[in-house]
């Protein structure tokens, strides 16, 4: 009788622990003569293969090391055992197949050559097996996929000096690793950015470890709606077939979720332990409007009227909304009217309100006002509220008009005789000059009048002490005034003509 046992022991572990791809094992075969004869002839018959039932070679062996009683190769005295062993480096294509098997028939003769034989047994009476179970080795499998997608450095590809702006081409670059234990076939990367150009693939085969980043690329157009984003936001999906899979069956596909290498924030949407944060690019997004206010007369007569014309313009490259322009009146005009070539003017809270401006946009808005002899001449339009963005040059936000109104006119004639009509002697302006003192002599050279802040109110009634009755009205006739502005000018005089 005979009876045979092989064990196998990793003397080589590579790493990962416990068996897999590159570790050496080794299988330890022990032929023991359990009869009660001596037995010749003795050898051993190896088989070995993976899970799938495909031969294996061991890289050494089997090969005899020796006999406990110190029989040569090929005799066994009763109840000796010999030692035979083998070496096998893993290979992928067992790592494929889930493991690898090994069994041994040993035999030998007796004196009458009678022929025994045995299978052998792995030497584990625990797993329900006592006898002539094969020595298995399994390998538990792990496909795993991780795609990882981001971008080269942006380019002005449109030549508007400006990288990163409206129809400048994003490049986009996908590396493909195969993080498991098993070969992985058929790979395909799938995006579903809108527009998005993506060529290359599929890959035949990727080998654990092995990363692929020149197959599959792609391109994209940046537009207007990603400019008023601010970026272009994106993930891709890679997917491939482990060993035994079915190419018409997605749900036994190895997939994954690709993630943005240059992102540390590493969320794990899907959790299957690998990052997926989406591709995240920043575009050269510029919000900048500009305010331009002119007015078509610098020197209007008090009393005309004056159009003032304010364009706003989105010289940027991001839709503007909800866009705001102060427009107060000042308080050296009166509002007449208003027209604008898009969105509505108050002129009760002074607001021009424009819904949208796209880039290169501009509108315009004219102000029709009358020039008074008094107050602010400064009209200042400027940006009060608009949405997109921060904008970059806030210096071009407002821009002023200035007006300079011919004043301190003489209306040298009156007529003070009750029609309300012309009733007082009127210089234009001159509350300008509350310091101002006038003086009205007759043509003897007597003072008829004198005021000091004249206000544009006098109606012909002497003052003077060279009259009589200082609450007479001065007759008809030509009269003589000297205006002193009280700001250091020399005094102003000239006639004047009172006409009842």
């Amino acid at each position: 009788a005979i009876e045979a046992v092989k064990t196998v022991a990793i003397t080589n572990d590579v790493g990962p622990a416990g068996a897999s791809l590159g570790d050496e094992v080794t299988y330890t075969i022990t032929v023991e003569n359990t009869g009660n004869v001596t037995l010749d002839g003795v050898a051993i018959a190896d088989t070995f293969e993976d899970a799938n039932g495909n031969p294996l070679t061991f890289v050494s062996g089997p090969t005899f090391v020796s006999a406990d009683l110190g029989s040569a190769e090929g005799d066994l005295q009763v109840g000796e055992t010999a030692t035979y062993t083998a070496t096998y480096v893993i290979e992928q294509g067992s790592v494929d197949a889930g493991g690898f098997s090994n069994s041994v028939l040993a035999d030998g003769d007796s004196p009458a050559n009678t022929n025994v034989t045995d299978v052998s047994d792995d030497g584990d009476d625990t797993d329900g097996n006592t006898e002539d179970d094969p020595t298995v080795t399994v390998i538990p499998p792990n496909p795993s996929i991780s795609l990882l997608k981001t971008t080269l450095p942006l380019e002005d590809t449109n030549g508007d000096g400006i990288a990163g702006s409206i129809d400048d081409i994003i490049s986009y670059v996908f590396i493909v690793e195969n993080t498991g234990n098993l070969t992985l076939t058929n790979i395909d990367v799938q995006d579903a950015l809108p527009g998005l150009n993506l060529t290359g693939g599929p890959i035949t085969q990727l080998l654990p470890g092995e990363i692929d980043s020149t197959t599959f690329t792609a391109t994209y157009q940046i537009t207007q709606a990603d400019l008023d984003n601010g970026f272009v936001a994106n993930s891709a999906t890679v997917s491939s077939e482990a060993p035994g899979g079915d190419p018409g069956n997605p749900s036994d596909d190895v997939t994954d979720t690709s993630d943005d290498p240059n992102d540390a924030t590493n969320n794990d949407d899907n959790g299957d332990g690998d990052p997926d944060d989406p591709t995240i690019t920043f575009v050269n997004s510029i919000f900048d409007l500009d305010v331009d206010k002119t007015v078509d007369e610098l020197q209007p007569v008090v009393g005309a009227e004056v159009t003032f014309t304010i364009e706003v313009a989105n010289i940027g490259n991001v839709t503007a909304t909800n866009i705001v322009i102060s427009e107060q009146i000042p308080s050296g005009y009166v509002f007449v009217s208003a027209i604008t070539t898009a969105g509505t003017y108050s002129d009760i809270d002074g607001e021009w309100t424009i819904g949208q401006l796209d880039p290169d946009q501009v509108e315009i808005l004219q102000i029709t006002v009358e020039v008074l002899g008094f107050g602010d001449y400064a009209n200042t339009a400027f940006v009060l509220n608009a949405d997109g963005g921060t904008d970059i040059d806030p210096s071009n936000d407002e821009d002023t008009a200035i007006v300079d109104p011919i004043c301190l006119t003489i209306y040298n004639e009156f007529s003070p005789n009750g029609d309300g009509v012309n009733e007082t002697f009127v210089i234009d302006c001159l509350e300008r000059f509350p310091n101002n003192k006038l003086e009205v002599y007759n043509r003897w050279g007597n003072i008829v009048y004198a005021k000091n802040g004249y206000l544009n109110d006098w109606d012909g009634t002497s003052n003077g002490r060279a009259v009589i009755n200082q609450s007479d009205e001065l007759p008809v006739g030509t009269y003589y005034y000297v205006l002193d502005l009280g700001d250091g000018s020399e005094p102003r005089v000239g006639w004047l003509y009172i006409n009842r």
